[in-house]
């Protein structure tokens, strides 16, 4: 007996709304456990008594492995057919290295496990995002994607808090870092294996071995398009080069927090959710100006803006500085993730869109990792030098902060081959007429 049309719909609604309420469930999990744990990293490492170099290489290997490994993680997945192991698996193994992490002696043990976790959970963020294309259409992506984002990013926050909560607000040791880490074990590993409720589609193998090897090496070779393709060159060149000099700093923001301005972990955890919520906050409403103005104008605000965050760390002296900061530069995180997406999108040709943002996101963890370790140095030399915490940590943000003013006015060399239908001067006009009109009705 046949059954009806609409009966096979219903059904098929179903089991999508139950895939899809399995994924949020393991979003809202992986994102809990990751914000109990990931921002006290550092915190960690400076409690353990990491020098400049140390912390330079602790960030370096959090720059590198999630975006380098995103192309041969993805290609495996693609080769086997398979999400949910991938994501399983690599969230059960990522997410039991918290528990090492609490056990470590030294800087140097920490870095390593770090590295390790970096290597082995860069296999979920390209599957993921394989994931979501499996189980939705276009017509539903953008909305389930927010759904996603907006439960990850609360998730996070709500870890975040309550492990700055619980950790002693001075003179905190290692044991005290204990329950938070390893409840984001816990939490983390029991999420990663809800994915396996999932009936996921049996699919044929990609290709032989030997047609994977053959595709996986011709996908690197990318030089005939960065030659070719201008504006993806600069964008490339520009934006590599100036997350360069922004990562001269990361490694030395957690020593200022914690031993120029004293902060504790509870006061470190508000000013991730400061800055998270404000990004989150503004995320949406400059998605909306992108659409009518283009990308161009919101990189420009961006990389100007950012300008801004080495000389206020050099020149704080309370902790509400950098609060105040973080939640101003909201506006420009938000602007920086729409715009160089949409700029990617409106420069790559159709069919090498995803080649195109493997190549982006490579070059610029390449970046990142090399100037995180080149900052961790200069710190070192410049603190042996000064023999002062302050004048040395200055020095390096003082170094950024040029760099960072350098980049900004090359963007301006940058240009968007696709037409918008209106410009920022023109959207300000806009705005400004209607509020001139609001006064006199008024």
């Amino acid at each position: 007996m046949r059954s009806e049309p609409g009966a096979s719909e219903s059904r098929n609604s179903q089991i999508k709304k139950r895939i899809l309420g399995k994924m949020a469930q393991n979003q809202a999990g992986v994102n809990l456990g990751k914000g109990m744990a990931d921002p006290y990293i550092p915190v960690l490492a400076v409690t353990l008594g990491a020098s400049t170099p140390q912390l330079g290489w602790l960030q370096a290997f959090m720059n590198l492995f999630p975006a380098v490994m995103q192309v041969p993680w993805g290609k495996l997945s693609d080769f086997f057919g398979r999400r949910i192991p991938f994501l399983a698996i690599g969230g059960v193994m990522s997410f039991a290295l918290y528990f090492f992490m609490i056990a470590v002696i030294d800087a140097w043990q920490l870095i390593i496990v770090v590295a390790v976790q970096m290597l082995i959970g860069s296999m979920m963020i390209p599957t993921w995002s394989a994931l979501v294309g499996d189980v939705t259409t276009v017509k539903d992506r953008g909305s389930v994607m927010g759904r996603f984002f907006a439960i990850s990013t609360v998730a996070s926050l709500v870890g975040t808090l309550f492990a700055g909560a619980i950790v002693p607000s001075s003179d905190a040791v290692l044991r005290d870092y204990a329950i938070p880490f390893f409840c984001a074990g816990i939490v983390g590993i029991v999420a990663s294996l809800i994915l396996y409720e999932i009936a996921e589609e049996k699919r044929r193998l990609f290709a032989s071995p030997k047609t994977l090897f053959a595709f996986s090496v011709k996908s690197l070779i990318f030089f005939k398009d960065f030659t070719e393709n201008k504006f993806f060159r600069n964008l490339v060149i520009l934006n590599s080069s100036y997350n360069f000099i922004m990562s001269l700093i990361w490694p030395l923001l957690y020593m200022t927090y914690m031993m120029v301005l004293g902060a504790s972990a509870f006061e470190i955890g508000i000013i991730v959710v400061i800055e998270r919520a404000s990004t989150l906050f503004f995320q949406t409403k400059v998605g909306k100006l992108l659409d009518v103005i283009g990308p161009m104008p919101q990189i420009l605000i961006s990389r100007f803006a950012f300008i801004s965050v080495p000389i206020v760390y050099a020149l704080a002296t309370e902790i509400w500085h950098i609060c105040v900061l973080n939640l101003a530069l909201g506006f420009a995180t938000a602007m920086s993730n729409v715009s160089f997406f949409a700029y990617i999108l409106d420069v790559s040709p159709e069919e090498k869109k995803g080649e195109y943002f493997a190549v982006y996101n490579t070059v610029i963890g390449l970046a990142t990792f090399v100037g995180s370790i080149i900052g961790g140095y200069l710190a070192f030399y410049f603190l042996e030098y000064y023999d002062d915490l302050v004048l040395g940590l200055g020095a390096v943000y003082a170094i950024s902060a040029v760099g960072r003013i350098v980049g900004a006015f090359f963007f301006l060399k940058l240009k968007d081959p696709v037409k918008y239908p209106d410009t920022l001067r023109g959207v300000i006009r806009k705005w400004y007429a209607r509020w001139r009109g609001r006064i006199s009705g008024a």
